[in-house]
């Protein structure tokens, strides 16, 4: 493990790193690990970040001083970030979606100067996380799974299992704190992490690492797959026309296609279905739109530019020779662009 996670952090270039330390099995593992391998991973500079969120009485308090003083006892920065538990729970949609973006908005603000937030997610997260989209449907893109550096996000434990973590903790004596929300079954994860992955496991013995098989093959095939749309679609880029509209329309990003050479692509390909393949590279580009948006089997490669539409934030629009794909702050903004002849 030493290896692998020292050649990643040297692939990645990483030497500040902000380790989010809950104070649970996992996250104390992970900064065990970091700290007693500092010097030999190459890392300049460490600190712990703990997020409490306002959602537990009691236990929450002793998480963050237990915590605390773990990094004290190490010499090692801390920061503690407090969230707003009420307004977590009176804001729309799910509380663990809520609390998942304001703890990483939370870390974001701590890591300012870092070049990377470290977390402990580890090969049981990766099995849940394919279980889940697998359940409810996905793409491609989806079958990735959680992905060991996203943005400034760095998971290094995502081959460890949770049995290889408890051993190591018994090994160098650790402790760590038990959050009992994680045995609640109202919340969609930990059922499936206490009942529906079991009994998987039950019925097909080493489902879970099949889980986290196929996100590793799913990667491969998902680089590939963006290779050969990068060599498609970028052909097609109007970096000049993007630039002088987002300063027109104060869009917050956006990007230009030449409407004719897009078309010639797709023509070129007429026989195959590069609508998917299509919604993959905006999606990579930073503009995402729902399966089956560009769909249209009449059209060449099965691909539909819409004149006008809207889809939350995003917009697209055909303007002249160009189609101009965008971000707002806001889905008003980008049903107003739309709207606009």
């Amino acid at each position: 493990m030493k290896d692998s996670i020292a050649d990643s952090i040297r692939r990645h270039g990483f030497k500040r790193l902000l380790l989010a330390v809950s104070g649970g099995l996992d996250s104390i593992c992970l900064a065990h690990y970091f700290i007693c391998n500092k010097e030999r991973l190459g890392i300049e500079w460490l600190g712990i970040a703990h997020v409490h969120h306002g959602l537990r009485v009691g236990t929450a308090d002793r998480d963050a001083a237990f915590v605390e003083a773990f990094a004290k006892a190490h010499d090692i920065p801390f920061f503690l970030k407090k969230l707003d538990g009420d307004a977590l729970k009176s804001a729309e949609g799910s509380l663990e979606e809520n609390a998942r973006d304001a703890r990483y908005k939370a870390l974001q603000e701590a890591a300012e100067n870092c070049d990377a937030i470290v977390t402990a997610h580890h090969a049981g997260d990766q099995a849940e996380t394919m279980y889940m989209r697998l359940r409810r449907g996905t793409t491609l893109a989806g079958l990735k799974g959680i992905q060991e550096v996203r943005s400034n996000i760095y998971r290094p434990f995502l081959n460890v299992t949770r049995a290889e973590l408890l051993t190591y903790a018994r090994e160098n004596n650790l402790e760590w704190c038990e959050d009992e929300s994680n045995s609640d079954v109202k919340f969609a994860r930990n059922k499936v992490r206490h009942e529906f992955l079991p009994l998987l496991e039950k019925e097909s013995p080493s489902a879970a690492t099949q889980l986290c098989r196929i996100a590793l093959l799913a990667d491969k095939a998902y680089a590939k797959v963006m290779k050969a749309n990068e060599i498609l679609f970028t052909t097609a880029l109007k970096a000049e026309k993007a630039d002088a509209d987002i300063h027109q329309h104060n869009i917050r990003a956006g990007i230009a296609l030449d409407k004719k050479r897009l078309r010639k692509v797709l023509r070129e390909h007429a026989s195959a279905d590069l609508s998917e393949m299509f919604r993959l590279w905006l999606s990579e580009q930073g503009f995402r739109f729902p399966i089956g948006f560009f769909y249209d089997q009449k059209e060449p490669a099965h691909v539909k530019i819409p004149v006008r539409a809207a889809y939350r934030k995003r917009s697209i629009v055909k303007n002249g020779s160009t189609v101009l794909i965008c971000e707002f702050e806001s889905v008003e903004a980008a049903l107003k662009f739309v709207s606009c002849k």
